[in-house]
């Protein structure tokens, strides 16, 4: 199948001229001013692989049709070759700086017209595999292979990446059309290049849709400018949207280290700006690396602990205030691997949150305790209340509900003894939906508590619109910029206000007896910490319950 070539030029002869030279290996297409040509070659833009222009022409000369050309994201990579008459050095000069590839004289020869043009177009095809079509960068291929040769020729210099995307770019081409989004891709790639061009052995490109890649000799200086940069320049772009973005920066240790891993580790440092405001860049760090290794490693071994028991199921208890004796428990998770080694819940419960793990370990731990009361109500005949906590993850789990009626039917346990504590951020996410899931769960004869009441900034809107039946209030909250006396006054307001509301009040983290006293002078019902007890096996749990029996 032949290419298309189109020639532009007012002159018939000259184009007739031309055609009957290249038409034994290409398709001619023809237009004799600059608007209709630049018009063809949008309409066949998919097929023409070379434009010869010529500059002097009525109406839009070659010079305007170059510059429009350029404007247009569609066409501005096609190459243009220009035929002239013109044989000065300022037409040439022009010509180079609007891109044209090269020039062939308008005393036609048809050898050298046919080399010329065979050559651009080999140029063209290598160019294009080898850059991005839409905003000229080199393509991450390209990219690499430079990056590489740099670092092996260069083991005396020190380097620096820097890994660069746009914040929420999916909701950019979501709302406002992905021409605009490539619009900022292109005016994007604009500043990179602007700034980083004349750069001594610095290397630049697109490594994947919204995201860029910037290799360069470590200077300090030099990076500090350009991030100062992206964010000025980032302002003067008129969009309807806030610009934000995130970079990940690696120091390159090792110049033979593999390039692929230079951009990973460049990517994860780029995540620890993943929502977080007025954070818009971050290195990567053996720290950064090491907290990595940790949850990769918690990742790897959280089937087998499943399955092998290695989750132990602990149980704090909550003391009624009025007698200080226990009346119930929290059931809590810990880690305990074969080796004896401790995993902290710290460590292990936000990998299972971002992963998705959590759903089936709340699961595990639901299970576990609805055994613990079954056997209770045999031997006894009662049980103490025990509540498990449930993350929001489960919240947006479409089984989350049933999954929990199922279970207390499975081992035949009326709901009153299984308590269920969301934490305050949860009632944050979707009011409806959560309204919705505490109507059906109160239904199914649930008590639902809202566990770290305060620490966010939505509490008294939660209390207006769900219906909770127990707060519980963390003390170390109230000791965070406060005096103990205005501390105090909180702590008062809050429990009048649950009491006028007919909701029960648990304090957690009390480890002072004036703590303890204070929260009985204030009519709080219920307290857990380690002034009474730390969280136990379910061993010393039952221990502690036959004691105080």
């Amino acid at each position: 199948m032949k290419n298309t070539i189109l020639i532009v030029d007012d002159s018939r002869l000259n184009r007739e001229t031309l055609a009957d030279i290249l038409k034994d290996k290409y398709n001619i297409i023809e237009a004799e001013d600059g608007r209709s040509g630049l018009e063809v070659l949008e309409k066949r833009k998919d097929d023409i692989v070379l434009v010869i222009l010529d500059i002097v022409m009525p109406g839009m000369d070659g010079f305007a049709f170059m510059e429009e050309a350029r404007t247009r994201e569609s066409i501005r990579n096609i190459p243009i070759v220009v035929a002239t008459t013109e044989n000065d050095y300022q037409t040439e000069k022009r010509c180079l700086e609007l891109g044209v590839w090269d020039f062939i004289p308008k005393v036609f020869q048809p050898e050298i017209i046919r080399f010329r043009v065979l050559n651009t177009i080999k140029r063209s095809m290598a160019h294009s595999l080898e850059h991005d079509g839409l905003t000229g960068l080199y393509t991450i291929q390209k990219f690499s292979q430079c990056v590489k040769r740099n670092l092996e020729n260069n083991q005396d210099t020190k380097f620096t990446f820097i890994r660069l995307d746009i914040e929420r770019f999916k909701m950019i081409n979501n709302f406002y059309g992905v021409e605009a989004g490539d619009r900022l891709l292109v005016y994007i790639s604009g500043l990179i290049e602007t700034y980083w061009q004349d750069v001594e052995n610095c290397v630049f490109g697109r490594i994947d849709g919204d995201v860029f890649g910037i290799c360069f000799p470590k200077d300090e200086k030099k990076l500090n400018g350009f991030i100062l940069y992206i964010k000025r320049e980032l302002k003067k772009y008129k969009a309807a949207y806030y610009l934000e973005t995130a970079m990940g920066i690696y120091d390159i240790l090792d110049n033979n280290l593999d390039v692929r891993n230079i951009i990973a580790r460049a990517t994860l440092a780029a995540k620890q700006c993943k929502g977080q405001y007025m954070i818009h860049e971050a290195r990567y760090t053996e720290e950064l690396r090491a907290k990595i290794i940790r949850e990769q490693n918690i990742i790897n071994e959280m089937e087998h602990a499943l399955e092998t028991g290695e989750f132990v199921v602990y149980f704090q208890p909550k003391y009624e205030l009025d007698h200080c004796r226990p009346s119930g428990a929290e059931a809590l998770v810990r880690w305990k691997k074969a080796d004896g080694t401790i995993v902290s819940p710290g460590d292990f419960i936000p990998v299972f949150e971002s992963n998705g793990f959590i759903i089936r370990l709340d699961y595990y731990v639901w299970d576990q305790v609805c055994r613990f009361i079954k056997n209770n109500l045999a031997h006894r005949g009662d049980s103490e209340v025990i509540s498990v906590n449930v993350s929001r993850v489960n919240l947006y789990n479409p089984d989350f509900l049933e999954s929990l009626v199922n279970l207390v039917e499975k081992y035949k346990i009326p709901p009153k003894y299984l308590n269920l504590e969301l934490t305050e951020s949860a009632f944050s996410d979707d009011a409806r939906m959560i309204q919705n899931a505490v109507d059906y769960l109160h239904k199914a004869g649930f008590t639902i508590l809202m566990d770290d009441f305060g620490s966010g900034y939505s509490s008294l809107n939660v209390l207006k619109d769900i219906d909770i039946d127990v707060l519980k209030i963390d003390m170390r909250f109230l000791s965070k910029g406060s005096s103990e006396e205005r501390g105090e006054k909180i702590l008062e307001a809050v429990i009048k206000m649950a009491k006028s509301l007919d909701m029960l009040v648990i304090a957690e983290g009390v480890e002072e007896e004036k703590q303890v006293k204070m929260l009985k002078r204030l009519g709080c019902d219920y307290i857990q910490g380690y002034y009474f007890a730390k969280p136990m096996s379910k061993k010393d749990y039952v221990k502690l319950l036959q004691k105080s029996r």
